[in-house]
């Protein structure tokens, strides 16, 4: 996490350093950023990042931590609703992760390279799991407890799968086109709750 001297900077300090960060893992792997190009795309020298944050890590993990953060006011309404019928719930949490991801397009790249790499998420989250992997966890253990999924089903497993299927709704998303987001993910979430509901209802 930053060093006090970080917060003591103005925002627009704060968040164009931030914002340097982000960008340079968004287009390389945690191993492949450099200290270097996060400065220099900062604009601020060797020393004062070091005023700021331990070292590469601890500058990444703040990252994850405030993607984690945003992710999880993105998704409170959904989490504070009442109890739906699990397809009509998963169905939601479907398409307000591909929303997330299209209208942050830097978080779900940062985010998706580092959950892809299980040596590094194991060394900087230990046991802990991705926050949508769990959410998609409970969703299906309430879906057994209420008699909509086969009691037989592997939750943890399939709550991984769901994720990474998830995580490919956006792809060929152009920014430039005519299609709008909402109806494009709402139609390729569709196709997945089906392909979902033949292979995991319990009939």
């Amino acid at each position: 996490m930053p060093k006090t001297t970080f917060f003591k900077l103005t925002e627009q300090k704060q968040d164009s350093l931030i914002a340097a960060a982000m960008q340079e893992f968004a287009k390389a792997t945690f191993e492949e950023v450099k200290i270097a190009s996060i400065i220099k795309s900062a604009g601020i020298p060797r020393s004062s990042f070091y005023d700021y944050f331990e070292d590469k890590e601890d500058v990444y993990l703040y990252l994850l931590s405030m993607i984690k953060e945003q992710k999880q006011l993105y998704m409170a309404p959904l989490l504070d609703k009442e109890s739906s019928p699990f397809f009509d719930s998963l169905r939601e949490f479907i398409k307000a992760g591909a929303l997330f991801a299209a209208h942050y397009p830097l978080y779900e790249k940062i985010a998706k390279s580092f959950y892809a790499n299980t040596q590094l998420m194991q060394t900087l989250l230990g046991e802990d799991r991705p926050n949508m992997i769990s959410l998609y966890e409970e969703l299906l253990l309430e879906g057994i407890a209420s008699g909509e999924l086969a009691p037989d089903l592997d939750a943890p497993y399939m709550a991984e799968c769901i994720y990474q299927l998830t995580t490919g709704l956006t792809a060929g998303y152009d920014k430039e086109t005519d299609q709008d987001i909402s109806e494009m993910i709402a139609e390729k979430s569709e196709k997945l709750i089906s392909l979902l509901e033949k292979g995991i209802a319990y009939s």
